[in-house]
């Protein structure tokens, strides 16, 4: 039900007025002074520029996520939109963090002092993702996915990049596109390891 990915390294490659003075005898005009004026054009000009707010990860993740589920995709005629999962999300960042330490792209839990679920439910292993989403829920009447993913820094990757990459390839635009799934949430850390980012994903909804 759940698949993992590394993505592929992305290559980075914006009136001059007149002030007049008169005598009894004479009229004249002074130069305008063009780089004072050129200042204020550009100044005038900044401030009619619509300021760009940058999204957090959360809102960022929620207009990439609902926009692809909100329309047909190679799997799927479209899904409703998916609400943000506040717990959902400690769990996708504890994975992370466990990934980032490690430097381990995977599923499964480390099973190390990082990996919270698995002392928390004092497991004799690495937890599982569902073991992750089913804290302090019913599991049994629990859908749950779970998506990863190592990116380089030197990437362009954001939220949208990566649902974007995952939305293309068949196996997770199904887990994406899934209507049984109602929330979700999403986290990346960077690794003081090997100083690369690992993303989480997680995906959950209650069975009829």
């Amino acid at each position: 039900m759940y698949r993992k990915h590394i993505l592929p390294i992305v290559l980075t490659s914006t009136l001059l007025m007149a002030q007049g003075s008169s005598s009894s005898q004479d009229r004249f005009e002074k130069a305008p002074n063009l780089q004072q004026a050129s200042i204020k054009q550009q100044v005038a000009a900044k401030q009619q520029q619509p300021t760009t707010k940058k999204l957090t990860i959360k809102e960022a993740a929620l207009k990439a996520v609902n926009s692809v589920r909100t329309h047909p995709q190679i799997c799927s005629k479209g899904a409703k939109p998916l609400q943000w999962s506040p717990h959902l999300y400690n769990m996708a960042k504890e994975h992370s963090i466990d990934m980032a330490v490690t430097g381990l792209l995977q599923h499964n839990g480390s099973g190390t002092k990082t990996d919270i679920t698995a002392k928390r439910l004092n497991l004799k292993r690495g937890s599982f993702f569902f073991e992750r989403v089913n804290q302090k829920i019913n599991s049994k009447n629990l859908y749950s996915g779970e998506l990863i993913v190592r990116t380089s820094l030197d990437t362009l990757a954001s939220p949208k990049t990566l649902i974007d990459y995952w939305i293309k390839q068949p196996k997770d635009c199904q887990l994406i596109m899934n209507p049984n799934f109602t929330n979700f949430a999403m986290a990346k850390v960077i690794s003081n390891k090997d100083n690369r980012a690992y993303w989480t994903l997680l995906l959950s909804g209650k069975r009829k």
